[in-house]
């Protein structure tokens, strides 16, 4: 399992690779803007779980297990955004994200992807939410937060 930071340097390195044939080490710091040697121990693990191929003054090279998991977690990314959007979470929407897809299980984003696909299916179920949004029915499950913190 990767971290949400490792994630983030997967992805990176993912995509540049996809670009370029050659990457590297102190060009993917630069990017992530971390210095150099956090990013050696980010590489280090992510070699360790066999997601990429690390070696010192090298260009980087991703395992095809790691191909599939950055293309994984694009996928899932773009996934959680449409689901927000359905919702209408514009607030600390990249917190959320963030949130989401570090904590949600596999099933869970799997019934959230079934979800989105229903709504691309049937767009009037969305457009019915956005005009029940609109209205402020007093109808509700959770009572008020407290403390003001909303």
């Amino acid at each position: 399992m990767l971290s949400s930071s490792l994630e983030k340097y997967l992805v990176c390195i993912y995509k540049h690779l996809e670009d370029n044939n050659e990457f590297k080490i102190s060009e993917l710091a630069r990017e992530m803007n971390q210095p150099l040697q956090k990013t050696i121990q980010a590489l280090q693990r992510m070699h360790y779980q066999k997601q990429i191929i690390y070696s010192t003054y090298q260009p980087l090279k991703m395992t095809e297990q790691g191909r599939k998991m950055a293309q994984y977690l694009i996928a899932r990314d773009a996934l959680i955004d449409e689901f927000l959007k359905l919702l209408h979470i514009e607030e600390n929407a990249v917190a959320e994200k963030e949130a989401m897809a570090q904590y949600l299980s596999h099933d869970s984003l799997t019934k959230i992807e079934r979800f989105v696909l229903f709504n691309r299916k049937y767009p009037e179920i969305a457009e019915r939410f956005e005009l029940l949004l609109k209205i402020n029915e007093d109808e509700t499950l959770l009572p008020p937060v407290p403390y003001n913190e909303k």
